[in-house]
C-alpha cells in the first residue's frame, strides 16, 4: 500500500506542532543512559522528511536517514540543503534495505512499526535494525500500545491549520477498528483552501497496526534482540497503562 504520495507535500505542515525537539531530548537521555558516549551513529528508519534525524545530526551525531517514499526523502534532502546540516537519506524499504553499515543506535520513529501489518514484514523490519546494529547497539522504536488503543477506541478527528489569512489546511480522519487484525483502517483527507475555495484534496487510508508487550518481546527476540523497556512515550521508569495510546520500546543487540 501506498502512503505519503501526494500527502508527502503538506506533511510538514500537517505536523508542525508535533515536538520533535523534546522527542530528541528524550532519545539523548535513552542514548546516555544505554551507548554512554557523545557523536553515535544513528540510522533512522522510516525517517519521513527528516525532522528527528537534522536535530540529531545537528547535535553531533553521524546520522542516515532511509524511508520508502520518493517524496518524503526529496523534501528530507531538501531541508538537510537548507539548513546546511549533513545527513545521508536515502530511498529504500525498512523490510530488506542493507547499507553494509553498522551503527550505534537504529530509530523507528512516528509508529513506523505499526505500518507493518504482517507478521512477516514486523519480523522482516526488526531483522534489518539489527542487521544495522553494532554489538550492543540500540534500537528505540514507539508504536501503539494495544490495551489503550481497545480500552479508548479510536475516532473520527478534524483539524484545521491556518497558513494565512487566505490560506489553510483542513485535517479530517475517520477510523475503522479491525480486532482480529490487530489494526486501524484511518481514512485522511486533507484540504488546501485558498481565499474560501479548496484548490487541491488529497485522500489516504493509512492501516496502523497495535501492538501487546508479550508479542513485542516475541518477535525483538526472533530477530536477536533483547528487550530492555517498554514504558509510556517520552517516559523512562514508567510502565504503560489503559492511558498509554503510545509507548516507546528500547531493545539491545548482544554483545556477543
Amino acid at each position: 500500500m501506498k502512503v505519503y504520495q501526494k500527502y508527502a507535500s503538506y506533511y510538514d505542515t500537517l505536523y508542525q506542532y508535533k515536538n520533535y525537539p523534546k522527542e530528541c531530548v528524550f532519545l539523548e537521555k535513552v542514548l546516555k543512559r544505554y551507548i554512554k558516549k557523545k557523536n553515535v551513529s544513528i540510522l533512522d528508519l522510516g525517517c519521513g522528511t527528516g525532522s528527528h534525524a537534522l536535530i540529531l545530526a545537528k547535535q553531533g551525531n553521524k546520522v542516515t536517514g532511509v524511508d520508502l517514499s520518493d517524496s518524503m526523502i526529496k523534501l528530507a534532502k531538501e531541508k538537510a540543503r537548507r539548513t546546511g546540516i549533513e545527513v545521508d537519506f536515502r530511498q529504500g524499504d525498512v523490510r530488506n534495505i542493507g547499507l553494509n553499515k553498522k551503527f550505534d543506535i537504529v530509530l523507528l520513529m512516528f509508529n513506523v512499526i505499526g505500518y507493518q501489518i504482517t507478521n512477516q514484514d514486523l519480523v522482516s523490519t526488526l531483522k534489518t535494525a539489527s542487521r544495522h546494529l553494532k554489538k550492543g547497539g540500540i534500537l528505540i522504536f514507539d508504536c501503539w500500545f494495544g490495551p489503550a488503543v481497545l480500552k479508548q477506541m479510536p475516532g473520527s478527528r478534524k483539524k484545521i491549520i491556518k497558513k494565512s489569512n487566505r490560506e489553510k489546511l483542513i485535517k479530517s480522519s475517520t477510523s475503522v477498528l479491525d480486532i482480529l487484525n490487530q489494526t486501524v483502517d484511518i481514512k485522511y483527507q486533507v484540504l488546501r483552501v485558498l481565499k474560501g475555495k479548496v484548490f487541491d484534496k488529497v485522500n489516504e487510508t493509512h492501516k496502523i497496526r497495535f501492538l501487546f508487550p508479550q508479542e513485542i518481546r516475541y518477535y525483538l527476540e526472533e530477530a536477536g534482540l533483547q528487550g530492555l523497556e517498554i514504558c509510556p512515550f517520552l517516559q523512562l521508569n514508567k510502565k504503560p497503562s489503559f492511558g498509554d495510546w503510545n509507548i516507546t520500546v528500547i531493545a539491545r543487540k548482544s554483545k556477543r
